[in-house]
């Protein structure tokens, strides 16, 4: 087989199972047959499956999950659009964001954190206006809607701001979760959060957290919550770049 017709056959393969899975005969989360039966199939060879394989994975809509098989990409089970309204306060329902974009869609959120106190490095002291060394509680975050990990996040606070009081530890305490609503609870009223965002390829510890394939890019937002100008908190939030969705309702004054 010249390269020329290897090409036509794996465009002719990726192209029909492209059209499989938009009409929904290849469903969300269905297994792909096996790269030997699709060879078998198409009369062809496995690196030529592999290659119209390679151009679904790319374009999102297949998973490869070795050595359990190839699947059919399931949709994000929450939707986040970070939006000018995410932060605000909530006196009814949810305090937490994560939970409230659940709730929309009837999904059940559950987060696993680790906290431990360390000292800022120095890009952290500068996003928290502290100086490099001080003392920060840092908490890692998975979050999970209706089982499936959905972000991943890293939050750092000032140990002087929380130390001591009722949320030195963010979660496993009978208050409120969120961090507006945390730092309401000790009398600091946050007024502003910035947002920077940025693609980038996702670590090998966010693939992991993520379930994410191998080659997968990831949307970074660094966000700060404000009170008046004095940070009280910052946090690296990573999500899937292909799920991440990003919405705005921006007053004109």
């Amino acid at each position: 087989m010249t390269p020329d017709e290897r090409r036509r056959r794996y465009e002719r393969i990726e192209a029909d199972l492209r059209e499989r899975i938009a009409s929904g005969d290849l469903a969300e989360g269905a297994k792909l047959p096996s790269e030997k039966t699709l060879a078998e199939q198409w009369k062809t060879t496995r690196p030529t499956v592999r290659q119209a394989l390679a151009v679904l994975q790319a374009d999102g809509l297949i998973d490869r999950r070795p050595p359990f098989g190839t699947f059919v990409r399931r949709p994000p089970a929450v939707t986040i659009q970070w939006a000018t309204d995410r932060y605000q306060r909530r006196p009814d329902g949810p305090t937490s964001p994560f939970a409230r974009d659940a709730e929309q869609v009837q999904a059940t959120p559950i987060w696993r954190w680790v906290t431990r106190r360390e000292r800022a490095e120095p890009d952290v002291a500068a996003r928290l206006g502290i100086e490099p060394g001080d003392h920060v509680m840092r908490t890692e975050y998975v979050f999970l809607a209706d089982g499936e990990p959905t972000q991943a996040s890293v939050s750092w606070e000032p140990f002087k701001l929380v130390g001591g009081t009722p949320i030195e530890e963010p979660e496993g305490g009978e208050g409120p979760a969120g961090v507006v609503a945390r730092f309401d609870s000790i009398g600091m009223h946050i007024d502003a959060v910035t947002e920077v965002v940025r693609a980038r390829p996702a670590t090998d510890s966010e693939r992991q957290a993520l379930s994410l394939a191998s080659g997968s890019w990831v949307q970074l937002v660094e966000r700060t919550h404000l009170a008046g100008e004095l940070p009280v908190e910052t946090a690296d939030i990573v999500r899937p770049a292909d799920q991440a969705a990003r919405g705005y309702r921006i007053p004109v004054h």
